[in-house]
């Protein structure tokens, strides 16, 4: 894949922007809970929420952010299809063979587009990791918040998360040591069913690289913090 040419992001192109004030017409608007002053330079972890979580959220979030995604999404067309059909739709949505297939074949032709135009970091599950912590760091270093979905989702979408991967800790604790800047990671819950984005506050990283917590226990902590901001919002 061709390395892209990174700077700071503003606001998003005129294709994109002009989309989402399409969407915007014929989608509900969520209630946006929680401090949304955020810095440039931080670091937002959010939950998937099926389809609706990344969809909602780079509509509405009042910050323009780059996110990361599963690199088959970012490669050509039959690559796009595969994924969307036997992974995205298949086993995580758990759609039957008909409407993945149409969607996998539909959304596999514009994906590319729209992916290209929210300017999405392709992350991997092997060394390739590498290259997705240079991308993101190169973001940062342009005031340009990273965004990641760090949910496991082997088996699907769950309304309270079960395992969040710790590649955001490798991308903070990098970050840190080779720039000295101490990034806020801010964790985020989209709840489809209540048409909520709930924004909690910031951790630094450097509280983080002196707790004594090791990087799984890391992305656990910040787990719960997430699972926390939706029981906290059912329970007022």
């Amino acid at each position: 894949m061709k390395k892209p040419k990174i700077r700071n992001y503003e606001r998003s192109g005129p294709f994109m922007r002009g989309l989402k004030a399409l969407l915007r017409l014929f989608i509900k608007r969520p209630t946006i809970h929680g401090n949304i002053e955020l810095p440039d330079q931080v670091l937002l972890l959010a939950n998937h929420s099926g389809a609706a979580g990344p969809f909602s959220l780079s509509l509405f979030f009042p910050k323009l952010f780059v996110p990361w995604g599963a690199h088959p999404m970012t490669e050509g067309y039959c690559s796009r299809w595969r994924y969307l059909y036997y992974i995205f739709y298949q086993q995580k949505l758990k759609y039957k063979k008909v409407p993945a297939f149409i969607l996998a074949t539909l959304f596999g032709l514009i994906s590319k587009m729209l992916y290209n135009g929210m300017h999405v970091i392709p992350t991997y599950q092997d060394f390739r990791l590498l290259s997705s912590i240079s991308i993101s760091m190169e973001h940062l270093d342009c005031h340009n918040p990273v965004l990641v979905f760090p949910e496991e989702s082997e088996d699907g979408y769950h309304e309270v998360l079960a395992k969040y991967n710790a590649g955001f800790v490798v991308l903070a604790k990098t970050y840190f040591k080779k720039r000295q800047i101490d990034l806020p990671i801010i964790p985020i819950y989209f709840s489809k069913k209540e048409r909520i984005i709930l924004v909690g506050k910031p951790e630094m990283t450097s509280s983080l690289l002196t707790s004594g917590m090791t990087r799984d226990e890391i992305a656990e902590h910040f787990r719960k913090r997430t699972n926390d901001l939706y029981a906290a919002y059912k329970n007022e």
